[in-house]
């Protein structure tokens, strides 16, 4: 069974310094050829859902946070165990500072909230897709992720999942958009004060993509929502080292990872007129971003197999140079955080552990309370599990620190 390696649980983060420290987390990433399944999420069959209630509000009303409309979240979606919980869509500011509406999930635990009200976890899920039917509200929560989702509601927080933008709601994602998450994490936490007892502390979590979200988040919380007591950041397996993971990707018979063609979606729409995708995808590449406009990753995992890069890319070197500098800009933000940061990766994740341990020893270095926890024999599906019980003794110890 995967276990939190506690000999290392406050193990000095290695500093990526030297030249040769980046190249060997190249042949890290070369040598896994399953991590091009590292943001794979086993998706769900959506429930039927009932009819949204629209939440009455002024005309003026339009801050971040504002709920626009709520229903219950159907049974089949609940965690064992929960108390009242519901989906619901809100305001909140898209990639490009204009408002926009995002959906989420908001779960209370079972029994009566404390004095001061339930404390809050925003938690980032990982990525399954752009297509409506394929957000965390829709499809539900992955099985792997339902043992994390129901300690957290056991050990008394309220769980606060959004789907991001343009994912549930119309228009194109801007997944990948290191505000845009973030933003969308802070905002579900605003709705949540509006519809039920909970506290103004929270924490930010999340898993996979999300894990790159919750980190955005902690950077961006104590300026974007002041009004907000952000207590800190839990990141597990986070996607973040763009730049090695694509350096990996540029090899033309490298298989090809499921979130490409989502990519080669949303990039168009946080850099319009600055990315096309005709200029580097080849036909066959072309015709499956138009498939992952309707398909979520698990389906297109499957469409990706026995592909290489060189089917899809004109020019693999060449275009993934390209993703890297778009990428660049919404790498985690490498800065002295303001409140503590608490990272785990499996030692067994097809998305190298390296990354993140790389990711912890850069926000050492610029000043942030950071501990890196590897998960001895865990991969990137059995990781969330295996640290659940961490997880709630970090939130236990970011909520009761002054």
């Amino acid at each position: 069974m995967a276990h939190p390696d506690t000999s290392l649980h406050h193990r000095p983060p290695v500093l990526p310094a030297a030249a040769g420290d980046r190249a060997a987390a190249c042949r890290t990433l070369r040598w896994s050829a399953a991590v091009v399944a590292c943001l794979v999420a086993v998706s769900a069959t959506p429930a039927a859902a009932a009819p949204a209630t629209a939440v009455p509000h002024s005309s003026g009303s339009r801050a971040p946070g504002t709920p626009v409309a709520v229903e219950p979240l159907p049974e089949p979606l609940r965690p064992a165990g929960s108390g009242p919980a519901w989906r619901l869509r809100y305001l909140s500011t898209s990639w490009n500072g204009h408002p926009a509406v995002v959906s989420g999930t908001i779960t209370l635990p079972a029994g009566t909230p404390p004095a001061g009200g339930w404390r809050v976890v925003s938690f980032g899920p990982g990525f399954n897709g752009t297509p409506d039917r394929c957000a965390a509200s829709q499809a539900g929560t992955p099985p792997f992720i339902r043992p994390l989702s129901e300690a957290l509601l056991r050990a008394g927080y309220a769980v606060a999942v959004t789907d991001y933008e343009g994912i549930g709601t119309p228009g194109e994602s801007s997944v990948v958009h290191g505000p845009a998450e973030a933003y969308a994490m802070v905002d579900i936490v605003r709705a949540a004060r509006r519809l039920a007892p909970v506290s103004r502390r929270w924490a930010a979590a999340g898993y996979s993509l999300g894990g790159h979200a919750a980190l955005w988040t902690g950077s961006l919380a104590d300026g974007y929502a002041p009004s907000l007591r952000h207590v800190g950041t839990i990141a597990i397996a986070p996607t973040t080292q763009w730049g090695l993971q694509f350096a990996a990707a540029g090899n033309p018979a490298a298989p090809v990872n499921p979130a490409v063609p989502y990519q080669g979606r949303t990039l168009p729409v946080t850099h319009p007129g600055g990315f096309h995708a005709a200029d580097w995808f080849t036909p066959a590449g072309l015709s499956l971003i138009d498939l992952a406009g309707h398909v979520c990753i698990e389906q297109m995992a499957t469409a990706l197999t026995g592909l290489t890069m060189a089917d899809v890319f004109t020019d693999p070197p060449a275009a993934m140079d390209e993703f890297t500098a778009l990428f660049d800009p919404h790498e985690v933000p490498v800065r002295r955080y303001s409140r503590p940061v608490r990272l785990a990766h499996g030692t067994a994740d097809q998305l190298p552990a390296v990354l993140t341990e790389i990711t912890a020893g850069q926000l050492a270095a610029a000043g942030t309370d950071v501990t890196y926890t590897p998960v001895s024999g865990a991969d990137h599906f059995t990781v969330a599990a295996a640290i659940a019980p961490h997880v709630v003794q970090w939130l236990e110890e970011l909520f009761t620190r002054p």
